[in-house]
């Protein structure tokens, strides 16, 4: 089996009810780049990254190469791991082609999963347009309750006082039974983080995600020291040696690598064993299309349980508005008290709906091969 053609589609949907978080302008749309991988024998594999590598690289070092070189593929595409970003998307892709030649899911081809369904948060519950933001809080937080989630995650960052009344209005609707994290988006400095932190621990909070940028260690550290919320962070890097400080130097309890950022399973599986071997927690972040949600699963599957300190295997489920990963996939994922199961079809365990993709294409599908 060899690569004869990579297509890129950079994909597009309306959002009906546009929304934003504390930094964010408001939000009126939803991307995701795909790339489509042809073998010579028909299959096809599927993966999402952040970015394009160049043409003349997948020229390169993909068109003619056999998938099973992934290792070799991914090296050449990310150029010693200066660019995981634009190659993690194709490294996706070959294990969807590995998995489909093989007829089987990607975690069996990553070592075996270790578990065939995870618990699920939702992650949303940014600020609506034209809406009272702590009254939508409180009815979105209670309607993800009832449909099964045991955990919720909240937008914060608006200030102390705010994030004070999101939180409350959260755990008011709630009740105690229900795990609250918050994520503060990058938005405060140190002093302002380990303010809100304070107010926000009274209210029971399973992690503190992104009080400040991920390049901040020493402002994590700080953070962390100040804090008995677990901390958490790093969705922004990319490439394993971006992990490494702020891993090694366990200014964090958490990391939340992105699978489709830090060079697809290859990235996340050398990260998984930097943070083992730190003592720090695993938690990946999965904000895109039904892509990268079916590869976070298949990672979550193999997930080492070392790496699993004090947290389950948490799936992160986007529930804003996003039909980029709700129409895309003709096998949706469900929720099923409180757990997804891992897709057991071959590859990434799903398979993408053509007219869904057609219709959320927007501009020109670049081909190489």
């Amino acid at each position: 089996m060899k690569i004869s053609k990579v297509l890129t589609h950079c994909l597009t949907a309306p959002v009906g009810v546009p929304y934003r978080n504390c930094c964010s302008a408001w939000i009126r749309k939803r991307e995701a780049t795909l790339f489509e991988v042809r073998a010579d024998d028909g299959l096809v594999g599927w993966g999402e990254g952040d970015g394009v590598p160049a043409l003349e690289e997948i020229e390169t070092h993909v068109i003619g190469g056999d998938p099973f070189d992934h290792e070799e593929i991914y090296r050449g595409l990310s150029k010693s791991g200066r660019h995981a970003s634009s190659a993690s998307g194709i490294e996706m892709a070959l294990w969807d082609l590995m998995g489909k030649a093989l007829d089987k899911p990607a975690c069996e081809l990553l070592g075996g999963a270790r578990r065939t369904q995870v618990p699920a948060y939702a992650s949303g519950f940014f600020v609506r347009e034209g809406m009272d933001h702590l009254e939508d809080v409180a009815e979105v937080a209670c309607h993800c309750r009832d449909q099964g989630f045991e955990a919720v995650k909240l937008r914060t960052g608006f200030g102390p006082d705010q994030d004070q009344r999101i939180t409350a209005a959260a755990r008011n609707a709630l009740g105690p039974d229900v795990k609250i994290a918050v994520d503060a988006t990058a938005g405060y400095d140190v002093a302002a983080s380990i303010n809100a932190g304070r107010r926000l621990a009274a209210y029971d909070l399973l992690w503190y995600e992104e009080p400040v940028s991920a390049q901040d260690v020493d402002g994590y550290l700080a953070i962390r020291q100040a804090l008995s919320v677990p901390i958490a962070g790093a969705e922004s890097l990319s490439c394993e040696s971006s992990f490494e400080h702020i891993v090694q130097q366990q200014a964090v309890d958490i990391i939340q690598p992105d699978i489709g950022r830090v060079g697809g399973f290859s990235g996340v599986g050398a990260i998984d064993a930097l943070a083992i071997a730190s003592e720090v927690q695993v938690i990946p972040h999965a904000f895109g299309s039904a892509i990268r949600l079916a590869a976070t699963l298949q990672w979550l599957a193999t997930i080492p349980d070392e790496a699993l300190n004090r947290l389950p295997a948490y799936l992160e489920v986007d529930v804003m508005e996003n039909a980029l990963r709700t129409d895309l996939t003709s096998t949706p994922l469900e929720l099923e008290g409180g757990f997804v199961r891992v897709p057991d079809l071959p590859g990434l365990g799903i398979e993408l709906d053509e007219h869904a993709l057609r219709k959320y294409i927007s501009g020109q599908t670049l081909v190489v091969g």
